[in-house]
């Protein structure tokens, strides 16, 4: 973040970091300042930010800011609920100034978690991510996956990829034996030379194409 920073979060929740992270709070006020501004939107979540970031609860296609209003737009664990890649990505282009980045953190279809998820009933998804994760109904929500796999990034119109990295972000079953033992193949299977876009997430980077 830069003094000349603009900053749009979409999905941006109450919060940055994860709660559970210590002294986020401050960390992500700090983030906020070093910016020129910095907004949030969110499609149901009208809590307070936690650090201040000023945000609107807004659902629609047409994203509630002027045309090439900010320099960065960020979207951590959303593009995998977007039904429609093309109208997404053209409305975060259009939001975006000349060169403008953006970067996205979001779940990989080739993952085992994903593709089970991908291939079952929604209603069946909702009842295990509340089982699992702890939250409630209302804060689950439908996911397409369609813009979560290398070539569905490639395909993105109006950008330039800048960086494309499939991750892990580390074991999250350890308390379920057969899920554990599932999910410690899988990362070590993604290991292997080859099958690097195996790993859990996707982080990109991407530059506003003209």
């Amino acid at each position: 973040m830069q003094s000349d920073t603009r900053w749009l979060d979409l999905g941006c929740g109450h919060t940055i970091l994860p709660e559970w992270i210590r002294n986020s709070v401050p960390f992500q006020k700090e983030l906020l300042g070093r910016c020129e501004l910095a907004r949030g939107c969110d499609p149901v979540d009208d809590r307070p930010h936690v650090a201040g970031l000023e945000k609107q609860v807004f659902q629609g296609a047409t994203l509630p800011f002027p045309d090439g209003f900010f320099n960065l737009v960020t979207a951590n664990m959303v593009i995998e609920h977007v039904a429609d890649p093309i109208a997404f990505s053209q409305e975060v282009r259009r939001v975006l100034r000349k060169d403008g980045l953006f970067v996205a953190h979001t779940s990989n279809l080739y993952y085992f978690e994903y593709l089970i998820a991908h291939s079952l009933p929604s209603s069946i998804v909702s009842k295990v991510a509340q089982m699992l994760d702890g939250r409630e109904s209302d804060d689950i929500f439908p996911t397409h996956y369609r813009v979560n796999t290398r070539s569905a990034f490639q395909r993105l119109p109006g950008f330039k990829i800048q960086r494309l990295d499939c991750v892990t972000t580390g074991p999250k079953y350890g308390k379920i034996p057969v899920l554990n033992l599932v999910e410690s193949g899988f990362i070590r299977l993604a290991g292997f030379r080859g099958l690097g876009d195996l790993r859990s997430d996707w982080i990109a980077v991407l530059q506003r194409a003209e």
